[in-house]
């Protein structure tokens, strides 16, 4: 993509400036209050299927289990722990690639690669990565948030810290 050209190309249209918001259940989910973020956006925004990574290189199916069910029809379903990214398109300055994955038992880098190709393919230059840890919080209390960024200057715009995670 050349460089300061805002739009990619992608089977079913062009995105427009597209920014990823990703969040993997695991450790850094507590209470599914991250993943739980992409279900909603997605529901809200209406997103569509854009691809998948395959599991079979990153899961251990013996800590994360296929789940079976039975759709609408009365048809059993086996649907296989994996990272999926979704297309939402919300309107405004943003088309959105939402990821909701489960952390990888095994080949990180393999795994980053992967989805960062994915990213790079549809054109994603800003990635949000939520999370959620576990944290002593009275309920008559405001829920702490913490938000940091790696680029100093977006940081600084946005009013966060830059990020000094080791």
């Amino acid at each position: 993509m050349p460089e300061g050209d805002k739009t990619a190309s992608r089977p079913g249209g062009r995105l427009t400036n597209p920014l990823m918001i990703a969040a993997f259940a695991g450790w850094t989910d507590a209470g599914e209050a991250a993943t739980g973020v992409i279900d909603h956006l997605a529901e809200c925004w209406d997103a569509e299927p854009l691809g998948e990574i395959d599991p079979d290189d990153y899961y251990d199916f013996q800590v994360n289990r296929p789940t079976v069910g039975i759709d609408e029809d009365g048809v059993r379903t086996l649907e296989w722990p994996t990272t999926r990214l979704l297309l939402a398109r919300p309107g405004g300055d943003h088309d959105i690639v939402l990821v909701r994955g489960i952390e990888p038992n095994m080949r990180w880098r393999a795994f980053c690669e992967e989805l960062l190709a994915h990213a790079d393919e549809v054109g994603v230059r800003d990635m949000i990565t939520l999370g959620a840890l576990l944290a002593d919080v009275p309920h008559t209390r405001p829920v702490p948030v913490t938000a940091s960024g790696t680029d100093d200057g977006l940081a600084r715009s946005l009013g966060v810290e830059a990020s000094r995670y080791e």
